[in-house]
């Protein structure tokens, strides 16, 4: 089934609907603890070292697990999640499976994770830019400090890196934010910097990293710190590490990354690049994308997304 993603601040259902399938994720027990993490991480991720209580885990946390093992599945080229062409598609095929886990918990097919166009309150004073709607307890709580009023003040953090690569099981605790507080990330990207990435021509090009001046690259925000990056150095708190799924901002500022995405398909075809064969291992048109849950997936199989969603809009700047 086809559903429809929709603009948080301007779909009350939409926005109650998200409230509500992230604190059902939070607390419905995965039947996984963190012991069964720590000799997941031995066995499997030597890399990551883990400390910290004993707990059940959640759904959340699961997403929130598989986040940072993509990003500690070093390639040639960035991770298995960033600094390389694999960035799009691969946070199709998470957001795809939160969207369908969410569907399930709480029997509702008809559930679509919104999008917040960040680069629209980026066009506000900077002093206005953590105080606008969407932090409001209405919609997803204060954007500084803890989350301690609004719905997602029932939604714990329980799995944290709180170094490279080390993770700790913490007590259950609030949600922090800590928006625009940092001199370096003042302020939002603005319609300029979405404009500037949805205008390159080339999806990706070599050297495929962090250097290239790809659309690719102008959008995950290395190139220039801008647009997905800065939203997440914005932010800050819990959106700085690479456990930052534990804020439900992160899956807004995704879904709205993937609607520029579908925004710049729409105008440039449903091109991928590197190729089939060619092209650093991991981020293939063929490559197998690192998956937890769900079927596996290659970025071609993602190109269309239509057999899962589509967006009210694709009007980006």
């Amino acid at each position: 089934m086809t559903v429809t993603r929709e603009n948080i601040l301007a779909s009350s259902v939409a926005r109650d609907k998200f409230l509500n399938g992230m604190v059902v994720l939070d607390q419905t027990d995965s039947g996984v603890t963190a012991v069964d993490v720590f000799r997941f991480l031995q066995a499997n991720f030597p890399n990551i070292s883990m400390f910290g209580r004993q707990q059940n885990l959640s759904w959340y946390d699961v997403f929130v697990l598989w986040h940072l093992l993509a990003m500690a599945n070093v390639l040639a080229v960035g991770n298995a999640a960033h600094g390389g062409p694999i960035f799009l598609p691969w946070h199709r095929l998470y957001l795809i499976r939160l969207e369908e886990a969410i569907q399930t918990l709480t029997n509702d097919p008809d559930f679509a994770l919104p999008y917040w166009d960040w680069a629209e309150d980026g066009e506000l004073p900077v002093s206005q830019q953590w105080l606008s709607t969407l932090w409001s307890d209405a919609f997803i709580g204060s954007a500084r400090n803890d989350v301690t009023t609004g719905a997602f003040a029932a939604v714990q953090v329980r799995l944290v890196e709180v170094g490279f690569r080390v993770l700790e099981s913490v007590t259950p605790r609030p949600i922090q934010r800590d928006a625009g507080r940092d001199p370096d990330f003042p302020r939002l990207p603005r319609r300029t910097n979405v404009e500037t990435a949805v205008l390159e021509p080339d999806y990706d090009f070599s050297p495929w990293n962090a250097n290239a001046g790809s659309f690719r690259n102008r959008l995950e925000g290395f190139f220039d710190n801008q647009n997905h990056n800065l939203v997440h150095m914005w932010i800050g708190g819990d959106m700085g590490p690479g456990t930052s799924p534990n804020d439900p901002v992160f899956f807004l500022n995704h879904c709205n990354v993937d609607r520029i995405w579908e925004s710049w398909m729409a105008d440039n075809g449903r091109t991928y690049s590197p190729g089939a064969g060619v092209g650093p291992a991991g981020h293939r048109l063929n490559s197998q994308m690192y998956s937890l849950i769900g079927q596996i997936l290659t970025p071609v199989d993602v190109l269309d997304p239509n057999q899962w969603y589509r967006y009210d809009s694709l009007s980006v700047f």
